[in-house]
């Protein structure tokens, strides 16, 4: 079954391929999950499971929630909701958790899809609006998103979504609805997300030769980047010896020791820096960033930090504009194997 809105109704009609006035990420979600509803959700409920004016939607009073639903329209199409989101979360950081439940409880209850096909849609169509939307607002000056970054963060929470088992739709509906808050209202998916999504750390590079990597000594000045293929999580894509007498440069330019091919990478994205027995990661003021995740949370940003150099630790996983990952260990001396 192919779920049809209102709102890609609407757009069939439109040749032109241009939109109508100008409209937040907030406002298309709103405008689907509306059409998906039949209605029984629309922008007021919506904003009530989120926003701080929500309590005042089923007010006593009928002038009070007759301004109110004048309010809360508004804000959904301005970029002042997120500073209601933000404040939401900071009084509670399960909000959004909260509210996806609730939205995906009230959406599973219609009689017109399944859990199934409601995690299609929000995998497409979607995201497809909600992708315009966020355009919509970098260009009002919102400038903290990354389009691209955001763009790769996605579809790989999408790819993650078509690998789970059927049994887990409604649990993979309230973490989509959930990235989805989190991302309107931070311009990226939550840490724990960005975790989940990122392979675990390999114990050892597999070099063929048989050797006991327990009895290896680790080689002093030197450290290993590793690069599994992005299809094949267990495939070695490629590997580097990072020595600490020299800069160890990645990016799109040529002369970088690691020559990236995403565009979404910049021409000279980041370096790694041996100093006085510590290893540093130096962003080069990239266009879409670099993270450093450890022991399952992010703790390092440089859209979030500044670029700053930051120390690295090995076991560290390095991720480039939210599209490329890398493994930083131990090199150890008389083979390949790189340790935590």
């Amino acid at each position: 079954m192919r779920l049809t809105t209102n709102t890609e109704q609407a757009r069939s009609f439109d040749v032109s391929g241009e939109d109508r006035g100008w409209h937040t990420a907030l406002y298309y979600f709103a405008e689907h999950i509306r059409s998906l509803s039949r209605g029984r959700v629309n922008h007021k409920v919506l904003y009530s499971y989120l926003g701080t004016n929500g309590h005042y939607i089923n007010h006593d009073n009928p002038t009070i929630r007759k301004r109110t639903a004048a309010v809360l329209s508004r804000l959904v199409h301005s970029r002042r909701y997120v500073e209601d989101f933000r404040a939401s979360y900071e009084r509670n950081p399960q909000v959004f958790d909260d509210a996806a439940r609730l939205l995906s409880a009230d959406l599973c209850n219609g009689p017109d899809c399944t859990v199934g096909d409601l995690v299609i849609y929000f995998c497409g169509p979607l995201w497809t609006d909600v992708q315009r939307g966020l355009e919509h607002e970098r260009e009002d000056g919102r400038v903290e998103l990354r389009l691209d970054r955001i763009a790769n963060e996605m579809n790989s929470l999408f790819v993650w979504c078509e690998q789970q088992p059927a049994v887990r739709s409604e649990d993979m509906l309230v973490v989509l609805a959930s990235s989805y808050f989190h991302l309107m209202t931070f311009g990226h998916l939550d840490e724990r997300f960005v975790c989940e999504l990122a392979d675990e750390t390999p114990l050892t590079i597999p070099d063929g030769k048989g050797n006991d990597p327990d009895r290896a000594v680790r080689r002093e000045g030197c450290a290993c980047l590793v690069k599994y293929a992005c299809d094949e999580p267990d495939t070695l894509s490629n590997w580097w010896t990072v020595a600490s007498d020299r800069p160890f440069s990645i990016g799109r330019y040529t002369d970088c020791d690691v020559i990236e091919t995403n565009p979404c990478v910049s021409r000279r994205h980041c370096r790694i820096v041996g100093e006085g027995g510590r290893w540093l990661l130096e962003d080069q003021d990239s266009v879409h960033g670099s993270r450093v995740l450890r022991e399952g949370r992010v703790v390092y940003d440089s859209v979030r930090d500044g670029v700053e150099p930051f120390e690295l630790v090995f076991g560290d996983h390095l991720v480039l504009a939210g599209a490329s990952s890398y493994w930083f260990g131990a090199l150890l001396a008389g083979d390949r194997h790189a340790r935590r």
